[in-house]
């Protein structure tokens, strides 16, 4: 089922999409990331409801079919990353726990790896583990760290009476040929990203603002943190040539309870990716949660 409600305060709209599955009860809360929608989830969400699992997915404010956030429907902007944890919170609250899983787990990608983490942190009780794909630890930065936060708090025009603006080179969405894509090693499933895009106008999201650049390498180092010292299971499947976040972050994570699995020739989209690297992810996910239930 697909829906759209005000599950926050301030009358923000929240796309979301649920499937129930009656053969068991135990459930995944799935966490997105960066321009992402539900709507690219479909392959994903299909494949955990035959391993027995309900699904619930949230589109994050200001993306996918939720409301945006800005006059420019593009920019990727977030006002602060509590705000995001909020809503994952208020959609737990609200749509998720009122069916009485037996068993809640938690899916996150990278920038909903972030969120899905500080949640966890701020809520240990809610899942009984959680796996993520990628998270959002770090950002692979293309200069010092240091100078890229001073100049995206230089030129950050966000304030409550002022628009954002676009990070340093920033514009609207626009089409990268596959050659030239970071996200997977697979034509096929980059086609059918590329296609869903196209097709459904509204959830085309183009750069981040300074403003969500800032929030985001604070939250990245706050969820490294989170996760090092998680009392409940995490899982971090760590794409080995991601260029788009920082996997020494996910390593300085490590810990007991915070598991590392390094998915070999695998871009950041790791279930996006080729069937061979793609099955591998999936198995370990599986596994991780039945291990858990």
């Amino acid at each position: 089922m697909v829906t759209q409600a005000k599950l926050c305060k301030d009358n923000i709209e929240l796309a979301y999409a649920y499937i129930h599955n009656s053969r068991s009860n135990k459930a995944i809360v799935i966490s997105s990331g960066r321009v992402e929608s539900y709507l690219k989830y479909k392959e994903l969400m299909f494949d955990l409801y035959q391993h027995g699992y309900s699904l619930y997915i949230l589109d994050h404010r200001g993306q996918g079919l939720s409301s945006r956030t800005t006059k420019n429907p593009h920019q990727g902007h977030i006002d602060t990353f509590q705000t995001y944890i909020d809503d994952l919170n208020n959609f737990v609250e609200q749509v998720v726990k009122p069916n009485d899983h037996e068993d809640l787990y938690l899916v996150g990608h990278s920038m909903g790896g972030t969120i899905g983490t500080l949640y966890m942190s701020q809520n240990p009780t809610t899942f009984k583990a959680a796996v993520f794909s990628a998270p959002m630890y770090g950002i692979q930065l293309p200069f010092n760290r240091a100078l890229v936060r001073s100049l995206a708090s230089l030129l950050n025009t966000y304030s409550p009476l002022k628009e954002p603006n676009y990070i340093i080179g920033g514009k609207d969405y626009n089409i990268t040929d596959f050659a030239d894509n970071e996200l997977t090693n697979s034509q096929e499933r980059y086609q059918q990203i590329l296609m869903i895009y196209r097709e459904n106008k509204d959830i085309q999201l183009g750069s981040p603002t300074n403003n969500w650049l800032l929030e985001a390498l604070d939250a990245a180092d706050k969820a490294t943190q989170a996760a090092a010292v998680s009392i409940k299971p995490i899982l971090v499947l760590q794409a080995t040539d991601d260029t788009i976040v920082d996997n020494n972050a996910q390593d300085r994570a490590e810990n007991n309870l915070c598991q590392l699995k390094r998915i070999n020739n695998s871009r950041h989209e790791i279930f996006m990716e080729t069937d061979e690297v793609r099955n591998q992810a999936l198995t370990s996910l599986t596994g991780f949660f039945e291990q858990h239930a």
